[in-house]
């Protein structure tokens, strides 16, 4: 593994939260000034592949990476953003079931507003 792929993946498994693309390479940057915005598109691109990390799409939009690649799913604040890892029972068993096919995988990311962002909508 390349000094740069292993740097990304600290910076990865080191984080309590999903970073995006553009988060993990400001983060590189501090640690290896060298590095290029390609060259972490490219090694987060190759990671996910290998199923070293997993890669989350947010509304087609934007991508974020997370160390957890075990299946769950994800709860997304529509007003912050803040994006937490949740676990709903074995949905791949049901989807099955209900389908009759053999889901490989799934990808399910739930909206609500956040208790932060409900107060602050409170406040002002």
């Amino acid at each position: 593994m390349t000094k740069q792929r292993k740097l990304i993946v600290s910076i990865i498994q080191q984080s309590e939260k999903h970073l995006s693309a553009e988060e993990i390479y400001a983060l590189a940057k501090e640690q290896m000034p060298s590095i290029v915005l390609a060259t972490v598109y490219n090694n987060l691109n190759a990671l996910t592949e290998q199923n070293i990390i997993r890669r989350v799409n947010v509304n087609g939009q934007r991508a974020y990476f997370d160390k957890n690649i075990n299946p769950h799913e994800h709860i997304l604040c529509d007003r912050c953003g803040a994006m937490k890892d949740i676990h709903v029972g074995d949905l791949t068993r049901l989807l099955q079931e209900r389908s009759g096919m053999d889901i490989s995988s799934y990808e399910l990311n739930l909206h609500y507003i956040c208790d932060a962002c409900r107060k602050a909508e409170q406040r002002g």
